[in-house]
């Protein structure tokens, strides 16, 4: 680098690598001829240096230009985006398709030109579409592949999506067959950010999948998102079925690919689920089954049986109360609604159980938010808010038969401790979260006999 300085040529860049690894390249675009003349022989007294010469690209530089030159050649619009949805980068033909300039693409808002999707919700909330996806741009219809770009450092982790390569496919709007999903934000807050997990690495294979909880948890939503991050969406359609009068009606003979969605399954008499079991069984290997139900337990063991490969679990809204603000805003701002909470009103919402999960909580805040644009107000106040019962939904209607009072409170507090040890925080860090002194946790985990499970002093 003295050499280059000596000569005032200006480097901009520089590689270490090549085939065999000892290359050094290095970028000096202003360099005359004659000054190259110059600096060979002094090049080649450093030490290690056996060879120099000139060359026209360096390798990234050769790398950009190639892939440049394909992309360009690419018929089907191609670009990229950050975290936030904004392009970086794209070809002619997305350029065309968008109807702006070429190098006026890096920048702009993927939004602007998909008005209808949730671009930064989806990104940000990991439930980012893979395969298929319906789009309109400028009136055309197409469908839409998206590659998530990952940081390396942990490629599998909610947090380490950087971006997404797009592609869009021609596709005609009009052919017949079944109406795909509306893409929605899966939100991987709290305890849901396993399922959600669960749900991208389960999406790439093609076994029967199981998808289990709550009336209002999103089984649904979960299934939906699962055909877009499947691979057999690239071609195939979603079909969705639900039950009606403890039956389901499907067609004699199920062809096609993609996705096969069936709702609630625990709903149907055990006649029809051994019906269903017959027809599963003879369905084309490109056309994959999901099932939601509230609980395995509730099918017949044959089609249990035949969803018993792979599963996902949704945890109900009451266990997952430290997140309850954050899907309240979710809610808002997916439903439209531009309205505050303030931190009263997120009290009350923590504090009761949702037996409907989601559903209760959407019709809730709907219900809150009408009441505060009636009023002419922006901030959503305990005054708006419907009436809420206040008993809660406990395990107890059958157990706690015989019991005495103090009985019922000891076996509570029992599995109260047993599961908060089982996390193994310290007695510290229970106490604090608990409100209740260092001693009297201590106290209770000897008393029921958890002091040995692991909890810090």
């Amino acid at each position: 680098m003295q050499i280059f300085g000596e000569y005032r040529i200006n480097v901009t860049s520089g590689e270490l690598g090549g085939d065999s690894g000892d290359k050094v390249y290095l970028s000096a675009p202003s360099m005359l001829a004659t000054q190259y003349q110059a600096i060979e022989k002094s090049l080649l007294k450093v030490p290690g240096v056996q060879r120099v010469r000139r060359i026209a690209l360096i390798p990234s530089e050769r790398r950009h230009f190639e892939l440049d030159t394909l992309l360009r050649h690419v018929a089907d619009p191609v670009l990229s985006v950050d975290r936030e949805g904004r392009v970086i980068a794209a070809n002619l033909a997305a350029a065309r398709a968008f109807g702006v300039n070429l190098d006026r693409v890096p920048g702009l808002q993927l939004q602007r030109f998909l008005p209808l999707m949730q671009v930064a919700e989806l990104l940000r909330d990991f439930a980012v579409p893979r395969y298929g996806l319906p789009v309109a741009v400028r009136g055309r219809a197409y469908r839409m592949e998206w590659s998530p770009i990952a940081v390396a450092d942990s490629p599998g982790a909610v947090d380490s999506l950087a971006g997404a390569v797009l592609t869009l496919q021609r596709w005609d709007a009009d052919q017949t067959g079944p109406e795909l999903p509306r893409p929605v934000a899966l939100w991987d807050y709290d305890r849901r950010r396993r399922s959600c997990l669960d749900l991208q690495e389960l999406a790439a294979y093609g076994a029967p999948l199981l998808i289990a909880g709550e009336r209002g948890s999103g089984k649904t939503t979960f299934a939906s998102a699962l055909h877009y991050l499947s691979p057999m969406a690239a071609g195939g359609d979603c079909q969705r079925f639900v039950p009606r009068d403890g039956q389901l009606q499907l067609p004699a003979q199920l062809r096609g690919s993609g996705t096969l969605i069936l709702e609630d399954l625990h709903s149907l008499s055990n006649e029809a689920q051994l019906a269903l079991v017959r027809q599963l069984r003879d369905l084309p290997p490109q056309l994959r089954p999901v099932a939601t139900c509230t609980s395995a337990d509730r099918l017949a063991p044959a089609l249990a049986q035949l969803f018993s490969s792979l599963a996902i679990s949704l945890p109900p809204l009451r266990n997952m109360r430290p997140a309850l603000p954050r899907f309240a805003a979710a809610l808002m701002r997916q439903e439209g609604g531009s309205g505050q909470l303030q931190e009263d009103v997120l009290d009350v919402i923590r504090r009761h159980d949702w037996p409907d999960n989601f559903n209760g909580l959407r019709d809730y805040l709907g219900a809150a938010a009408d009441r505060c644009r009636a009023r002419g107000a922006t901030e959503i106040a305990l005054d708006d808010l419907p009436e809420l019962t206040a008993r809660a939904q406990l395990p107890w209607s059958d157990w706690a038969r015989g019991l005495s009072y103090r009985e019922m409170l000891e076996q509570l507090e029992r599995a109260l401790f047993s599961d908060l040890a089982a996390e193994q925080p310290s007695t510290r860090e229970l106490a604090k979260r608990l409100g209740i002194s260092h001693t009297a946790v201590a106290n209770k985990l000897r008393k029921y006999g958890l002091s040995k499970a692991g909890v810090r002093g």
